[in-house]
């Protein structure tokens, strides 16, 4: 009975979660199998992937408009990988799935039409308050693309309201014991504003941990500053020598040091820092919610990518988690008075939180767990 995820590394946050997902479900002794959706693309595909990335780190306004531009997805599977991966799914009778990005319900609708009526049970996972761009995208040409299937938002903006949270093996420091530093970044591609923030929140009187991305440099005049970085060369398509997909190997990046990469099972060593931190300087993407509220650390957001995160960065204010950066500068004078109710309101909004793992295991038919409300009109 084993559960597919499948994840996509068009961004972090529909990677890394599934990953934790997939952590979860094995300490509930559940056996899984982890896809990545590049892997079923041509490698010229996988080459306009990393292009896109580099452009959009450099520039958030191309990041921006690429979101309004429609794509069918479904005309650049590779046919020869697509069949590898559907003869492996029928040969191992896979009827369990956990689906965190659109991309991949073509690949799901072809295996339907081959098991031939044979019941699979599909969860789709939606990792933004309301839909991203690969289920907007889906939903232009296939708009009834959510039929059959069970649906979960986790922070779902509709009902103002958290249906569940992705756990982190990681005790909650509290908030008294962390240091007196932000961390900040971009999401998993280095998006958006928050290198034009720095000087500022230094003047606040914090001091940083901040992520590096393609071939940024550490400033050896930084001061305060501690930066980190994830591998460069490592992709989220790419496989350990078990064979398994694994987190980012990350590491601090110091002048005139070797970087030494390393990642570990459980959980990504970026999770590692976040919840030291007094909190986290973002774009509201759903990875970075994920973190947020796992860690109960509050969330300080930039200029979002897209009405998605838009949407995000609403809940999140409304619940009392975040607030938006230029009104925790005009009203507040960047000031941590505010931040330790935040922490706070996350750890009470935990205690009566389901675990996604759990819940998902529950709704698959895998695992007893708590009786929870039913939360599939999360799709819109």
């Amino acid at each position: 009975m084993k559960v597919t995820i499948l994840c996509s590394g068009f961004g972090l946050g529909f990677y890394t979660p599934g990953l934790l997902i997939e952590s979860g479900l094995h300490r509930l002794g559940i056996s899984t199998a982890v896809h990545v959706f590049e892997n079923v693309l041509p490698e010229s595909a996988r080459t306009k992937v990393d292009e896109n990335r580099k452009a959009y780190h450099d520039n958030f306004k191309i990041a921006l408009m690429s979101q309004k531009i429609p794509q069918d997805i479904s005309e650049s599977l590779d046919s020869e990988a697509l069949e590898q991966l559907l003869s492996v799914w029928c040969e191992d009778d896979r009827r369990h799935f956990i689906c965190l990005s659109g991309h991949w319900m073509y690949v799901l609708e072809e295996y339907r039409l081959r098991r031939n009526g044979a019941p699979l049970h599909i969860e789709l996972l939606y990792m933004d308050s309301t839909l991203s761009p690969s289920w907007k995208n889906l939903a232009r040409y296939r708009p009834q693309f959510a039929a059959g299937c069970g649906q979960l938002t986790l922070f779902d903006r509709s009902a103002g309201r958290i249906n569940g949270y992705i756990d982190v093996p990681v005790p909650v420091v509290p908030y008294s014991k962390r240091e007196q530093r932000l961390f900040v970044h971009g999401g998993g591609w280095g998006m958006g504003t928050y290198r034009d923030k720095l000087d500022e929140l230094e003047g606040a009187g914090y001091a940083l941990d901040l992520i590096l991305y393609n071939d940024d440099a550490p400033d050896v005049q930084s001061g305060s500053r501690r930066y980190y970085r994830m591998d460069p060369q490592w992709r989220t398509w790419q496989t350990g020598a078990d064979g398994r997909h694994m987190f980012p190997p990350f590491a601090e990046v110091k002048p005139d040091e070797e970087t030494i990469y390393r990642n570990q099972g459980e959980y990504h060593l970026v999770y590692g820092r976040q919840c030291r931190m007094k909190g986290i300087v973002s774009k509201p993407g759903g990875g970075t919610l994920t973190d947020s509220f796992a860690s109960a650390t509050p969330l300080i957001m930039l200029e979002p990518f897209g009405a998605h995160e838009q949407d995000n960065a609403d809940l999140w204010e409304e619940l009392g988690f975040g607030i938006r950066y230029e009104r925790w500068i005009s009203e507040y004078g960047g000031s941590t008075d505010i931040f330790e109710p935040m922490h706070k309101a996350m750890l009470e909004m935990k205690e009566r939180t389901p675990d996604c793992a759990g819940l998902l295991a529950q709704r698959l038919g895998l695992h007893s767990a708590q009786t929870v409300p039913d939360v599939r009109e999360g799709s819109e």
